[in-house]
């Protein structure tokens, strides 16, 4: 069993699930409240979601594993699980059944929400996690890119079924007011975006300690053809990017409010911390990794801080 857990991330899979119950009740419902709207979403419908998304998330590291085992047989910085504790059939026949599960789930809660057209979106990124492990994590970035992309599609999964229901029920009022729902894209859609940027340096990190297997494989991260030198500089150049980023955010929107000031620059010390780690000769890949995944969880617990802020700003 622990062998199961390590393949299929549980600690990603314990990230996703906060990230999407932060969305649905910390930025989601508080805005809809504000104009006296609810959730229309059923809780078990919500609950069915994650899981589906979970099923995706497991899958695309189960299939991954199994394509990159000589990867990380060289590279020699993680366990390797398939083939040795876990049989590369067992592997693909878990792949097959988590990708079935989130499939399906999302056929049906597509059809409780009148849109069966977003269960083949479900479909659609299983396939593209299929072709990314197999061939588009060699092409140059492409890969990095990929990743980063699905990452920040996780937050915006729970408006993908939320709005449909929505419209349904206020539709006589949204027509009455020439208004929609759509609003609510700029604000999970700023945590999908800073998901994206943080899931790009995690990858683009991990590609420093896999150069090797990389390498020999034919994967042209950025680490193999540039160096290590230049890979580390895009990465810092990034994490900079995001500190500056930070503080426009709190300059335009939350501008003299202490409480998001002292937030914003924990977060900016953090990444301060972590552009030194990564500048520095030394190895150290479980604190850079492991920062990045503390930078990650801190920008989706800022949506605990939000509540206090949509009376005002809507």
């Amino acid at each position: 069993m622990r062998e199961i857990f390590r393949l299929i991330r549980l600690r990603t899979l314990l990230f996703a699930i906060f990230t999407l119950y932060a969305m649905r009740y910390f930025v989601i419902r508080p805005i809809l409240a504000v104009n006296d709207f609810s959730l229309q979403l059923s809780d078990v419908s919500f609950t069915l979601l994650v899981v589906a998304v979970c099923c995706l998330i497991s899958g695309a590291y189960v299939i991954n594993d199994y394509f990159d085992t000589r990867i990380d047989r060289i590279a020699g910085v993680k366990e390797v699980v398939v083939g040795r504790h876990i049989s590369r059939r067992n592997a693909i026949t878990l792949h097959f059944i988590l990708n079935s599960m989130a499939v399906l789930i999302a056929f049906y809660l597509s059809m409780a929400v009148g849109i069966w057209k977003i269960a083949v979106l479900f479909m659609l990124v299983s396939g593209l996690l299929w072709f990314y492990s197999s061939e588009y994590k060699r092409y140059f970035l492409v890969g990095n890119v990929f990743v980063a992309f699905m990452v920040a599609l996780i937050p915006l999964s729970v408006l993908v079924f939320e709005i449909p229901v929505l419209n349904i029920k206020y539709a006589d009022i949204l027509t009455s007011t020439h208004t929609d729902f759509m609003y609510m894209f700029r604000w999970v859609g700023g945590f999908s975006c800073f998901l994206f940027v943080n899931a790009l340096l995690y990858e683009m990190n991990k590609d420093l300690y896999t150069l090797e297997g990389d390498r020999e494989n034919g994967i042209q991260t950025l680490a193999v053809r540039s160096g290590m030198t230049v890979a580390r500089g895009v990465i810092a150049l990034i994490a900079g990017i995001c500190v500056v980023s930070v503080w426009l955010l709190y300059y335009t929107v939350f501008r003299g409010s202490d409480p998001v000031l002292f937030y914003f620059a924990g977060l900016s010390l953090f990444y301060l911390l972590y552009i030194g780690l990564i500048l520095t000769k030394e190895r150290r890949r479980s604190g850079e990794l492991a920062g990045i995944r503390l930078l990650m969880v801190g920008g989706i617990a800022f949506s605990l801080l939000l509540n206090r802020f949509f009376c005002s700003l809507f």
